[in-house]
């Protein structure tokens, strides 16, 4: 994952996808992650994606949100149970 501070344009998806290859890209979760580790606070992050490096988010986002939150919950439902 890799993360920065603005949404992604398609040329720095370009840059981005060429310099890294990343499997994902994420505006929030380094710097809550950072923050805890900082403050030595336990963090764990579940994430679902809803576009991908060719399927663009804002065109891709109302088609696959519901999917990728029913994702969500059932894997925070799955870690819940294992505690």
């Amino acid at each position: 994952m890799v993360t920065g501070e603005c949404f992604i344009t398609d040329d720095g998806r370009d840059e981005i996808n060429s310099t890294f290859k990343p499997l994902s890209v994420d505006m929030e979760t380094a710097s809550i992650a950072h923050t805890c580790y900082v403050n030595e606070i336990p963090f764990i992050s579940i994430r679902t994606l809803t576009d991908t490096a060719t399927h663009k988010g804002a065109e891709h986002f109302d088609k696959n949100v519901i999917s990728a939150s029913e994702i969500s919950k059932n894997i925070v439902i799955e870690l819940l149970k294992a505690m």
